[in-house]
């Protein structure tokens, strides 16, 4: 479901992502951005990897989403969602974990990439629920 837009990719209600792209032009794990589409950005970290992030305002983000996300866009190693109004379940947060994919909002995101192995970042909030339904 959506929070502004009811067609993929969900986009900003502003129509662009500024905040995210300023963050991570300033962020020190950071070498650059480039925008390959309006919700698709490449990441190139101080380690020299590369990082394909879909960032979107989806009001709930889960599996459907992560599958229809991929569909449009490929393999991807990150997805940010946005806005402080939609957010990710669990689910597709574990699933993705699996596969090496890691689904943050951009907070989650920023203290990911400071990681080797940043899709396994968890928040507090999702560390207790982790361990709470034995996935850790």
């Amino acid at each position: 479901m959506p929070a502004h837009n009811d067609n993929f990719p969900w986009m900003s209600y502003y129509g662009n992502y500024n905040f995210f792209e300023q963050r991570m032009r300033e962020h020190s794990k950071v070498n650059s951005i480039e925008c390959i589409n309006p919700s698709v950005y490449n990441l190139e970290l101080t380690d020299g990897r590369i990082l394909k992030v879909f960032i979107c305002e989806c009001y709930s983000f889960d599996t459907a989403e992560y599958v229809e996300s991929c569909e449009n866009y490929g393999q991807l190693q990150a997805v940010v969602i946005s806005s402080n109004w939609c957010g990710y379940s669990l689910d597709v947060k574990r699933s993705c974990m699996a596969d090496q994919v890691g689904v943050f909002d951009i907070a989650g995101f920023m203290a990911a990439i400071n990681r080797r192995e940043y899709w396994t970042y968890l928040t507090e909030y999702e560390r207790e629920r982790f361990e709470e339904n034995g996935w850790l």
